[in-house]
């Protein structure tokens, strides 16, 4: 029985294959991530194989530009002199905005990409066991849901495409419908993907449980949250003790603190497939990448530097700061030691440096392995503690402390013995600065309350050599800042994403 399901497996794989090497418009996988069935590691089928590039491929763009000049530049925790970010700098992001337009299409492209893969697995449902059908599905649910959570908290209405070959003009669906779309995906990932990873990276029903948790909270739905949290804490997932290794470290990719990362592949020779952000992210004229690349374009605000407590153990591991040494930089020039001239608000990010190609050799120009981190388990311990929180301005919950308190003591802290709403939410913005969240955070304390944080940040930079002469700049939210606009590009090739909202047929 065995070996006649091998040869099935088989059957199934070289016509997929076939299939995947020829069409751009599908994952367009590289060759190197192209599978052959002497490829397939033991209790992975096929398909799971082919899901592969739905850790990767399709992100691109969202992780390249979009998730930080939406999550962290726009939001306030970074500041840029490079042109392409101006508008996200100054918060007046337009329709016409390149890094909007790219995010907006990457987003759609894992919607797309993992509704092709389902069209695929139905039509090979015959030829698959239940429990293998179920878990590509799963998959491709899951990664559907996570670019609709981007897309909607991002963009607010957008067309909801459950499956290949939908109509090239969908209208945009009412918010709250999106979002019964997404828990109707992460509910059915939950319920098919296994307990435990079938292969390190790949998602399980404890990381779907993550999300749905945050798409609870995003609602304001606390019991929900905390469910789910609860469900989670303890088991399978636990805090790395190192927390730059989780940052700077590929070897270090899905440790034990990764629940869902992007899985990037840093190869010479492809484009698309690689983690980019080093290059923009090291100080520029610092040499660290020993490259071309390497231009500080993303610099901490003055803002998030103030935010980190004296003794933060992250900070280092975050934010570069005068004085700052670093041993493993420049391992071949005895290490590198920052100095504040390099940056005009005085630091530069750490997180997301890897180093050069003279000491790694998988890095390459604009290229790392380095994984993107979507969910991490400290989220899951924040999550849990906001839950309990539930809106208030403070609690003394025990559980709602534990949690937020084991955050704190990775990172040298003090324990609290009460929890206030300031207290949570700035731990969630050191704990993930750069990461792409804090917009996100922002948007879930509600407009008003966001709308006057935003407004008394310091944005601004020094403009002498000492860093110690402000020109002081800060944003004052208009009343479409949460929410940005639609791409030109995208109303332009579908006029009825100007049409207001309708409802979303789920039958």
């Amino acid at each position: 029985m065995q070996k006649h399901l091998k040869l099935v497996m088989i059957g199934v794989v070289i016509p997929l294959l076939s299939l995947f090497s020829c069409s751009d418009e599908f994952l367009d996988a590289p060759s190197e991530n192209q599978l052959t069935p002497s490829d397939l590691p033991e209790g992975i089928t096929p398909f799971d194989g082919i899901a592969e590039s739905l850790y990767f491929k399709p992100w691109f763009t969202f992780n390249d530009k979009f998730l930080i000049a939406v999550g962290d530049v726009y939001a306030g925790n970074a500041f840029s002199f490079d042109g392409a970010y101006a508008q996200f700098k100054d918060g007046q992001v337009t329709s016409q905005n390149p890094i909007l337009t790219e995010g907006y299409v990457s987003l759609f492209s894992v919607v797309d990409q993992s509704n092709n893969l389902m069209k695929l697995v139905e039509e090979r449902k015959s030829e698959l066991p239940e429990a293998s059908y179920k878990n590509a599905i799963a998959i491709s649910r899951f990664m559907r849901a996570n670019a609709y959570f981007y897309l909607v908290r991002t963009f607010g209405a957008v067309p909801i495409v459950d499956r290949a070959g939908t109509a090239a003009q969908p209208k945009r669906n009412l918010v709250s419908d999106v979002y019964k779309f997404i828990k109707l995906d992460l509910q059915y990932a939950i319920e098919n993907l296994p307990e435990s990873s079938v292969k390190k990276g790949y998602v399980n029903k404890t990381v779907a449980k993550g999300i749905l948790a945050k798409v609870h909270l995003t609602l304001n739905e606390y019991a929900e949250c905390a469910s789910l949290t609860q469900e989670i804490m303890g088991q399978q997932y636990s805090l790395v003790q190192d927390y730059s290794s989780m940052f700077s470290s590929p070897e270090n990719n899905n440790n034990t603190e990764s629940m869902f990362a992007l899985q990037w592949k840093a190869i010479a020779t492809q484009w698309g497939t690689q983690n980019t952000n080093q290059a923009y992210i090291v100080p520029a004229n610092s040499g660290i990448t020993g490259g071309g690349d390497g231009w500080g374009v993303y610099l901490p605000s003055i803002s998030l530097i103030s935010k980190f407590e004296a003794n933060d153990a992250r900070k280092k591991n975050t934010i570069m700061s005068d004085g700052d040494f670093y041993p493993e930089l420049l391992k071949n020039q005895g290490g590198f030691k920052y100095k504040k001239i390099l940056s005009a608000t005085g630091a530069n990010f750490r997180k997301y440096i890897v180093g050069s190609a003279a000491e790694r050799n998988d890095v390459f120009f604009m290229r790392t392995s380095q994984n993107t981190i979507i969910l991490r388990y400290s989220d899951v311990l924040l999550m849990h503690a906001e839950a309990l929180l539930a809106g208030g301005n403070s609690t003394t919950s025990g559980s709602a402390l534990n949690a937020f308190n084991e955050v704190r003591k990775r990172a040298g802290l003090g324990t609290k013995t009460v929890l206030t709403r300031e207290e949570l939410f700035n731990e969630r913005r050191v704990e993930f600065a750069l990461e792409g969240q804090y917009f996100f955070d922002l948007k879930r304390r509600g407009l008003s309350e966001a709308s006057a944080i935003v407004s008394q940040q310091e944005v601004g930079f020094y403009s002498d050599d000492a860093r110690t002469d402000l020109i002081s700049r800060k944003i004052t939210p208009g009343a479409n800042y949460f929410e940005l606009p639609l791409p030109q590009s995208a109303i332009d090739t579908n006029p009825s994403l100007l049409e207001a909202p309708v409802p979303f047929n789920f039958q």
